[in-house]
C-alpha cells in the first residue's frame, strides 16, 4: 500500500485560509476546487481533517462569514430553540437559507444581515452590542435595536394590581390556580378575573 503524497507548502496555505471560516464539509469542497485544477493529489475528508488537526488549525466554525443556529443563538444570548422556530416560518427561511452540513446547519452573516434588512422585527429585543456579534455591521445593528426594542411576540404579562410580571399568560394562569384562558379573555375585555379580583395587562409596546 502506498503513502499518501506529502503536503505541499501550496496546500498547506489553502487549509490555512479556509480553516475557522467555514465548517468541515464545506471546507472540504472548497478545497478541492482549489485542488483540482492545480493538479494537487486527491485527499479525503479525514486526511485532512487529520492534517488540519495536526497543523493545529481549528476543525470546526470559529468565526468568520459561517454560524450555527446554535452559535447564533449563543451570540444573541437567546435560547437555541427560538433560532430555530424562526427557521420554521417560511419567509425567514428563504432569507436566511441555512445550510446544512453534518448534524450542524449553518448561516451566513450576509444572509443574517439580509434578515436585519428585510425583516428586522425578527431581531427586536436585542441589543445593538450583540446584534453586531452577529451582524458584523455596526451601523446596520443599531439601527435595529433602535426600531425594535422588544422582541416580536412578547407575551409578557403584568397584573395591575401587584405589578407582578410573568413571561406569559401560561405561567401567570398556573402560579394563580386560574385558566389561560381567564387571564387572556380579562386581558381582551379590560376587565378583572372574577375569582382572583385583578386586572392584568399585556406588555407588547416596550414597557420595561
Amino acid at each position: 500500500m502506498t503513502s499518501a503524497p506529502f503536503w505541499t507548502p501550496a496546500e498547506t496555505a489553502a487549509l490555512e485560509q479556509l480553516a475557522g471560516d467555514v465548517p468541515l464539509l464545506e471546507l472540504v469542497r472548497r478545497y478541492r476546487r482549489i485542488a483540482n485544477p492545480a493538479g494537487w493529489p486527491h485527499r479525503s475528508r479525514h486526511a485532512i481533517q487529520l492534517k488540519m488537526v495536526k497543523m493545529g488549525l481549528p476543525v470546526r466554525v470559529n468565526a468568520g462569514e459561517w454560524v450555527t443556529t446554535g452559535g447564533a443563538a449563543e451570540i444573541l444570548g437567546c435560547p437555541g430553540c427560538r433560532v430555530e422556530a424562526w427557521l420554521r416560518r417560511p419567509k425567514t427561511a428563504a432569507i436566511l437559507q441555512p445550510i446544512i452540513r453534518g448534524k450542524n446547519r449553518y448561516i451566513t452573516r450576509a444572509a443574517w444581515r439580509r434578515l436585519a434588512r428585510e425583516r428586522p422585527a425578527v431581531l427586536g429585543g436585542y441589543g445593538a452590542d450583540r446584534l453586531f456579534l452577529l451582524l458584523e455591521d455596526r451601523e446596520l445593528a443599531e439601527s435595529v435595536a433602535a426600531r425594535y426594542p422588544r422582541r416580536r411576540g412578547d407575551w409578557r404579562v403584568r397584573c395591575c394590581e401587584t405589578g407582578k410580571v410573568w413571561p406569559s399568560a401560561r405561567r401567570a394562569a398556573a402560579e394563580l390556580h386560574v385558566s389561560r384562558q381567564a387571564i387572556t379573555l380579562a386581558i381582551r375585555e379590560r376587565r378583572p378575573v372574577m375569582v382572583l379580583g385583578m386586572r392584568f395587562e399585556a406588555l407588547r409596546e416596550g414597557v420595561a
